[in-house]
């Protein structure tokens, strides 16, 4: 069990097989969980607490920040902004806080796929995923989405701060760490710690719309 510090939620790792976690994750009343084959340990999650709410949903309303200033920038770019979504993958169950898909074909085929996205049947993986209060070894729990597609990753703790993480071109999931956002142009490592950061969803709010103007001014730029 782990709790760096009091908005970080409740972790309990449970030594089990692969096929029992299979069978206990397989309904939707399931709780948030992860499986990680390299120690055949399950991981659940408690719910989080208010602090991790209102930051998991702030990220979620940047993205659509980010979609309505495209669109004032007079700029089509297909995005679908997707709050806590279920990720099926080899490596078990996963559930970031927020995450977006990026391009006509990868939203269609998010909104057609009813139910988790299995990325073992051919569903999309998101484009970019995010974790709020992640605990100190989130780089060994970013694996399984660099491996089933994701092309960028958010982290953000207290302790750790804001951390962008970026896909390895052809290296099979493998990921570095990156200041600057690949998926979301005009994003830095600083413009996230201050918004994920931010002491008020007020504050928090305001500087969403900021960087979401930045993004579109960046994205129309390259045009």
């Amino acid at each position: 069990m782990s709790n760096t510090h009091p908005d970080a939620p409740v972790r309990i790792e449970v030594k089990m097989p692969r096929s029992l976690y299979d069978r206990l994750t397989d309904h939707d009343e399931a709780p948030r969980s992860r499986y990680d084959a390299t120690t055949g340990r399950a991981e659940y999650v408690a719910e989080p607490g208010i602090s991790h709410e209102w930051r998991a949903a702030g990220v979620t309303g940047l993205f659509a920040q980010i979609v309505l200033a495209l669109e004032q920038a007079g700029r089509s770019v297909e995005l679908l902004p997707a709050g806590a979504t279920r990720l099926l993958s080899d490596d078990g169950a996963f559930e970031p806080d927020s995450c977006l898909f990026v391009g006509a074909a990868a939203v269609r085929a998010a909104v057609r796929t009813a139910g988790y996205l299995d990325v073992r049947k051919g569903h999309p993986a998101p484009d970019l995923v995010v974790e709020v209060d992640r605990s100190a070894d989130s780089t060994r729990k970013l694996d399984p989405y660099f491996r089933m597609g994701v092309r960028e990753a958010w982290t953000w703790s207290r302790g750790d701060s804001a951390r962008i993480w970026v896909a390895v071109p052809d290296g099979a999931g493998a990921f570095r760490a990156s200041e600057r956002s690949v998926v979301l142009p005009g994003t830095g490592r600083g413009d996230l710690d201050g918004f994920l950061g931010a002491r008020s969803a007020s504050e928090a709010s305001r500087r969403s719309r900021i960087l979401a103007r930045q993004v579109a001014r960046t994205v129309t730029k390259r045009r």
